[in-house]
């Protein structure tokens, strides 16, 4: 259950980090392309969750010995 509430913070923070840089690019005049768009977001948000759950998987091996 912990890792499925991590994987939807991380979910929430990538969209809303989408939503300001979109904000930012349509306030400037400049268009985006969503497939790039969507697939590097899908992207960091993996990249991201992984870090996440590295850390916690080597404080969790460095309690057991």
């Amino acid at each position: 259950m912990k890792h499925l509430l991590k994987g939807a913070a991380v979910a929430a923070v990538v969209l809303v980090a989408l939503i300001v840089i979109n904000m930012f690019c349509n306030m400037h005049d400049i268009h985006l392309d969503q497939t790039a768009t969507g697939a590097t977001s899908a992207v960091c948000a993996m990249l991201f969750y992984h870090g996440l759950i590295r850390n916690e998987k080597s404080k969790d091996d460095g309690n057991e010995k």
